[in-house]
């Protein structure tokens, strides 16, 4: 009951100061609410109006308390996974800023190492092409050996024949002293170049 009155003051009062509302029926509407306030604050009112607001579950006051709660608690999980995400950005952010300063070093550290082997490379073929003409030389001179080799292995596998006998007379006379006679065989006289 209580409640209804103070709910038809505030009526009278919204009345009262709507901007349609005639002089005389301003009057009306204040005259109203002073019967039925009967000499109760505005601000007394208000809280009264709040209080049992609060303890009616079903009050549009209530409802929108409810809401306003609602609202309240899914603002800040709202804030808390904006500033998560935030967070996480500005870690991504960073590892991608260290992924392409490394990206960076790495790119730098493959072009010395790219000069490098160049360098290398270059360096073997000027090796590879006095060392090509020295093996392919020692290789042909590793033949030759060889074949040297595999004709004196031969040569020595023959039977050794008996001096030719011309030379063994050569021999003779060779060793005989000028003071004793040839011994009965004659040495070969020496070829003289003919003069016309």
């Amino acid at each position: 009951m209580e409640r209804n009155r103070w709910e038809t003051a505030i009526r009278c009062l919204e009345i009262a100061v709507h901007p349609n509302t005639s002089d005389e029926e301003v009057i009306a509407a204040i005259n109203g609410f002073r019967r039925t306030a009967n000499a109760t604050s505005l601000g007394r009112l208000r809280r009264t109006l709040s209080e049992a607001a609060a303890a009616d579950d079903e009050s549009p006051l209530a409802e929108g308390r409810r809401r306003l709660d609602q609202l309240i608690s899914e603002n800040l999980r709202l804030r808390r996974k904006i500033h998560e995400a935030e967070t996480e950005r500005a870690a991504a952010l960073q590892r991608a800023q260290d992924a392409g300063l490394q990206a960076k070093r790495v790119s730098e550290e493959l072009l010395v190492a790219e000069h490098r082997a160049d360098v290398a490379e270059q360096r073997l073929a000027e090796f590879h092409s006095p060392y090509g003409r020295i093996s392919g030389g020692v290789h042909h001179e590793s033949l030759d050996l060889q074949r040297a080799l595999d004709e004196a292995k031969r040569n020595l596998a023959q039977p050794i024949h008996e001096p030719v006998l011309p030379f063994q007379n050569l021999l003779n006379a060779a060793l005989q002293r000028p003071d004793q006679p040839p011994s009965g065989q004659q040495l070969p006289t020496p070829n003289r170049p003919w003069t016309a």
